[in-house]
């Protein structure tokens, strides 16, 4: 099938999941967290504090980048829509192919959170994704299949697949839309070791497709948070090791006239889509929703984080952020 297709996805979606967790020291609070007894957020902050929990301020700002590579498997693809002159052409006429899918994309998204609880946190994210896919496609038609007009349309096409015409073409697709969404984030911890689970819900608008494209991401984590001095104080060092698991819509529609075929079908589509009213409707899988993650997290001071992120297995990715809290 079209390989195209894959760019369709907005699989470069990590939110940047507040990975100071609450953590349980066994110590008394400093006197810096006892400044901050009486605050609004998060709920049952004093009673966690009395007990001896170090938890986040409450209020974040993130700056976060995100590049993510993999492989995506199509099912699918139709046209619709298309005319040779006036006759209409049916929409299963065309065979298309796509062998290996590769879609690589850059996102950069501004994320605001709020713990509510001490292991609760909520955020939402508006970004801007950029990003191309790399296929190689193949297009034939069964003229056995059709009579009259339609046989002769598609025996042609037919023969421009035997004299490898439309055979493994090159196709390189390019893609931007807007992206937004919310989440959560359940954290809590034991000593210096913590867990968390951060799902989020996105939403993009692609510019090559009708409608929009949802998303529903789930990364559990595990990690350990060692304390040290740093060059303002008291800091922390967490890493850790997780997944990551994305659901995304599969079906994707838009007009033939937004996409940027290759050469070597461009003659084709000009002769069946003169009009301009070619549709396109994709069914498509991720090869791999599941993908192994390992990260780091600086407290530089109580009020700036660095934080980075690796995902590997089939489906690799980076992701860096910068994080103000207040």
């Amino acid at each position: 099938m079209m390989k195209w297709t894959q760019t369709l996805l907005p699989l470069f979606l990590l939110s940047g999941a507040a990975y100071g967790a609450s953590t349980a020291t066994g110590t008394d609070s400093s006197d810096e967290e006892k400044t901050e007894t009486g605050s609004t957020f998060p709920i049952w902050g004093d009673e966690a504090r009395a007990r001896g929990y170090e938890i986040p301020l409450p209020f974040g700002i993130n700056l976060n980048y995100m590049n993510i590579r993999q492989d995506i498997g199509v099912d699918s693809i139709m046209f619709s829509g298309l005319k040779l002159g006036d006759h209409p052409i049916p929409s299963d006429m065309f065979e298309i192919d796509a062998g290996h899918t590769r879609e690589s994309s850059k996102t950069e998204t501004l994320r605001m959170d709020m713990w509510v609880f001490p292991f609760l946190n909520i955020y939402g994210l508006y970004g801007y994704t950029k990003g191309s896919s790399v296929s190689t496609v193949s297009v034939d038609a069964d003229p056995t299949k059709f009579t009259g007009i339609n046989r002769i349309i598609a025996g042609s096409v037919h023969r421009l697949y035997q004299q490898g015409s439309l055979q493994d073409i090159d196709f390189t697709l390019d893609f931007k839309g807007r992206t937004w969404g919310t989440g959560a984030t359940l954290a809590g911890g034991y000593g210096n070791w913590f867990a968390l689970v951060d799902t989020n819900y996105t939403r993009t608008d692609f510019d090559i497709l009708d409608g929009n494209i949802s998303a529903l991401t789930v990364s559990p984590r595990v990690g350990y948070r060692f304390s040290f001095e740093g060059i303002s104080g008291p800091s922390h060092l967490s890493l850790w090791v997780g997944s990551m698991y994305q659901d995304v819509q599969q079906e994707f529609k838009g007009n033939l006239s937004d996409l940027q075929m290759p050469a070597e079908l461009q003659p084709l589509i000009n002769a069946v889509n003169k009009d301009g009213d070619g549709k396109f409707a994709v069914k498509q899988h991720l090869k791999s929703p599941w993908n192994m993650l390992v990260g780091a997290q600086y407290e530089v001071t109580r009020n700036f984080n660095v934080l980075t992120e690796f995902g590997f297995n089939e489906r690799n990715s980076f992701f860096i952020s910068g994080e103000y809290r207040f």
